[in-house]
């Protein structure tokens, strides 16, 4: 996790303003619970108030509604910035490091693979980044803000909601590990289809299918590879199912065990029915819906870790000898370095002797010609055939 969150210091000052809009946004929240419970309690008991009261509580609302909304819009702005950035930098890092490469790794990994690294892996992982630290802070700061107020208006009530936190929090460490080895499975598979389909459906792939008449072996295999993809899919969605519902379940009877204790508490004199209203409406789902996401994040967190170790893999693959001993220097004197290098090859080979193969005969040099001037005329036999060349004295200069 610390090298993850490492992708986020070149961008701290923009996250300084993500969490100041989150900070506004999360008190502008709490301005509907005010709101509801100041209108509910000034209209029950209408005996000598105006209407004058009751537009300025609903004004009050429209504005921190309207204020709250454009903080938003900042926010998922520079958050959405900041997470492209990351994307950005890693589909650098992540093509750089395999350029790298030497061929002997490009002809023993599969082209498939790779490539569902650099598309499937690295756009998975845009939810944990867009959704790890700025979705940590705001669901932070929703809840201390919203039990603070809750804790202001009634600590009975409180309490009953934060008996319905455990519910939430005690299933999210299973689910999380559960999610974390489905999406493992599935991602590995989908890559193992990538590069089986890139093969198979390449010219190469299919000649050769063709020729030694393949094509029912072939199906075979893929309806195989088809059907895991298909129950991986299935078990990972069903994780998360039933992982909802179970929120769901919660969410649905907690505000029932809220009006239960607050009509004994009303009943009793010790609130007020626009407490009681917003600890129901507002409240108790402004903190369960915090909770939840709390709870879901850590989820997509401990999956989306599969997806950051898949590609780590790759980026942490050492460069090819080659290619590291001109990484750290300059282009031009990079190349310069690879000219020399081959020039010097190249007369190396020139000038080193040649070496008989064993078992292979050594032909007899021939004999230097002599240099007398009239020995450098060489006689040619006549041709014996018909319509041969007449006899002639060649004289070589």
């Amino acid at each position: 996790m610390r090298r993850v969150f490492g992708y986020f210091r070149p961008y701290r000052a923009r996250g300084a303003l993500v969490l100041v809009c989150i900070v506004g946004d999360a008190l502008l929240g709490l301005a509907p619970a005010l709101v509801f419970k100041a209108l509910i309690d000034y209209l029950a008991r209408p005996a000598g108030h105006h209407f004058t009261h009751v537009l300025l509580f609903v004004g009050l609302g429209l504005a921190a509604a309207v204020a709250g909304g454009l903080l938003g819009a900042a926010e998922s702005y520079l958050s959405a910035q900041i997470s492209q950035g990351i994307l950005f930098e890693l589909r650098h890092q992540l093509f750089d490091r395999l350029l790298d490469q030497s061929l002997g790794f490009c002809t023993k990994s599969r082209s498939g693979d790779v490539l569902s690294r650099m598309g499937n892996d690295v756009n998975g992982v845009q939810d944990v980044v867009t959704e790890t630290l700025f979705g940590l802070a705001r669901n932070l700061l929703v809840t201390i803000s919203t039990l603070a107020l809750m804790l202001s208006f009634s600590w009975q009530l409180t309490l009953v909601v934060l008996v319905l936190i455990p519910l939430v929090s005690l299933p999210a460490r299973r689910a999380g590990t559960a999610t974390y080895r489905a999406r493992t499975c599935t991602q590995t598979k989908l890559a193992e289809m990538t590069a089986y389909l890139q093969e198979l459906l390449g010219i190469s792939g299919i000649l050769l299918v063709k020729a030694f008449n393949k094509s029912r072996a072939e199906r075979a295999r893929f309806a195989g590879i088809n059907d895991e993809v298909r129950h991986l899919e299935i078990r990972q969605e069903m994780v998360s199912r039933w992982f909802g519902r179970l929120m769901n379940t919660v969410q649905n009877a907690g505000p029932a065990l809220i009006l239960l204790a607050g009509g004994y508490l009303v009943l009793t004199g010790r609130t007020t029915v626009g407490t009681v209203f917003v600890f129901a409406t507002v409240l108790g789902a402004r903190l369960a819906g915090s909770g939840t996401e709390l709870a879901t994040m850590h989820v997509n967190v401990i999956g989306s870790l599969a997806l950051f170790s898949r590609l780590f893999e790759y980026i942490d693959l050492p460069p090819a000898l080659y290619q590291r001993q001109f990484h750290t220097e300059q282009p031009e004197l990079a190349a310069a370095r690879r000219l020399d290098l081959a020039t010097q090859a190249c007369s190396t080979q020139q000038n080193a002797p040649m070496r008989p193969r064993p078992g292979v005969r050594t032909p007899r040099p021939i004999p230097d010609a002599p240099s007398t001037p009239d020995s450098a005329a060489l006689k040619l036999k006549p041709l014996t055939a018909r319509g041969s060349l007449p006899r002639r004295r060649l004289a070589l200069d």
